[in-house]
C-alpha cells in the first residue's frame, strides 16, 4: 500500500544538508523537539497535567503526570517516549500521553529518562524501572490504582516498556496488567529482514539512523545486544509476561522485528494483540489528532488497556 495521503501531506522536506547521523547530538535534539512541537497541543479534556521530579538512579528524574476527568481511582500507565534513546523528552510525545490519558481514562506518568550517549545502557532502563516502582508505590496520591498498572511506550520507549515487563516478572516487581508497545523493535537489528531491506531509505527513519541510535545507546553493541533489557526478544523465556498490545507501521524498517516480538509473546502464552497500520511510517502516532490511523491506533491501545485493567477481570 502507498504512503497514506494524510501522512504524505504532513511530511516536510528535510533542511538542505540535513543528515541525522552526522548532526551533533544537541542540534539533533533541538530539531526533533521543534518538529514535534510544531502543532498545537492535542485538545482533549483532562483534569490536570503536572510536572515534577522524583528520585532516580542517576539523581532527580523528571516526570509529567496526566490525570483524566472523573473520580478515580484510575488505571495507571507509566509511559516512555521514543527517540532512539538519544532524543525526545516530556514534550515530544506529549500528544500521545494526552490521548492515552483521555481515551483510556487512566493516569499517565510520562518519564524523562536519561539519554545516550551521555548515559548509555542500562541507564534508561534503570530510570524506567525506578519510575514504574515509584508510580506503583505512590498510586493513591496520583488517584491511580496500583492493581491496574501498565507500561507503555513508542519506538525506543516501547523497548523500555518491554524491558520493564521482563524486570517486573524476574525481580518480583509490581504486577503489570498490560504493556503497550508502539513500533518498538524489541531486538537489536543484527539480522536483516524484508522490512529492513524494503524501507532502508525511509521514509522518516532509515536503516542508517537505526544503526546510529543503537550505537549511541549501547556501550558495547557486540555484547549488550544480547541483554534482554536491550533486546527483549532475546530473553530466555517470555512466559508469564503482561498482556501485550503490539502496534507496527507498514512502512518502517523495524516493522518485522516488532511483529516478530508479538509472535514470540503469543507463542509463550502471553495474551497478545498485534496490529499493523497500513500506509503508516515510524512515528505516525505522534500525529494523533491529524492522521486517522494514529487515532485508530490510540483507540485500539485504549480498548486493549481497558479490557486488561477492568476490575471485573481481576484474578
Amino acid at each position: 500500500m502507498p504512503l497514506d495521503p494524510q501522512v504524505e501531506a504532513l511530511l516536510q522536506p528535510a533542511p538542505e544538508g540535513f543528515e541525522m547521523t552526522s548532526l551533533p547530538v544537541d542540534v539533533l535534539r533541538k530539531y526533533v523537539r521543534e518538529s514535534s512541537m510544531a502543532y498545537p497541543k492535542l485538545a482533549v479534556p483532562l483534569a490536570s497535567v503536572a510536572d515534577r521530579t522524583i528520585a532516580g538512579p542517576g539523581g532527580e528524574l523528571p516526570i509529567r503526570v496526566y490525570t483524566p476527568e472523573g473520580g478515580g481511582p484510575f488505571p495507571l500507565v507509566v509511559y516512555f517516549h521514543g527517540g532512539g534513546w538519544v532524543v525526545g523528552d516530556l514534550d515530544t510525545q506529549d500528544m500521545i500521553c494526552r490521548a492515552l490519558c483521555h481515551g483510556a481514562a487512566s493516569v499517565v506518568v510520562s518519564v524523562d529518562y536519561r539519554l545516550a550517549p551521555e548515559h548509555r545502557f542500562p541507564a534508561a532502563v534503570d530510570d524506567a524501572w525506578a519510575a514504574t516502582l515509584w508510580a506503583a508505590k505512590n498510586a493513591p496520591a496520583l488517584r491511580g490504582d496500583a492493581t491496574r498498572l501498565a507500561v507503555a511506550g513508542d519506538s525506543a520507549g516501547a523497548n523500555l516498556a518491554a524491558a520493564v515487563a521482563l524486570r517486573t516478572r524476574d525481580e518480583g516487581g509490581p504486577r503489570l496488567r498490560a504493556q503497550l508497545l508502539i513500533y518498538g523493535s524489541c531486538n537489536y537489528p543484527s539480522t536483516r529482514t524484508p522490512s529492513t531491506e524494503q524501507f532502508k531509505s525511509g521514509p522518516i527513519i532509515t536503516e542508517a539512523a537505526i544503526d546510529y541510535f543503537w550505537k549511541q545507546f549501547l556501550a558495547d553493541p557486540a555484547v549488550d545486544q544480547d541483554h534482554p533489557w536491550a533486546s527483549p526478544a532475546r530473553a530466555k523465556s517470555h512466559r508469564d509476561l503482561a498482556p501485550a498490545f503490539v502496534a507496527t507501521a507498514e512502512m518502517d524498517p523495524s516493522r518485522d522485528d516488532g511483529e516478530r516480538y508479538g509472535e514470540i509473546l503469543a507463542r509463550a502464552g502471553v495474551a497478545t494483540e498485534s496490529r499493523r497500520y497500513a500506509g503508516m511510517l515510524h512515528g505516525f502516532v505522534s500525529w494523533v489528532g491529524l492522521v486517522d490511523q494514529a487515532q485508530r491506533c490510540i483507540d485500539h491501545a485504549c480498548a486493549f488497556l481497558a479490557r486488561h485493567t477492568d476490575r471485573a477481570g481481576e484474578d
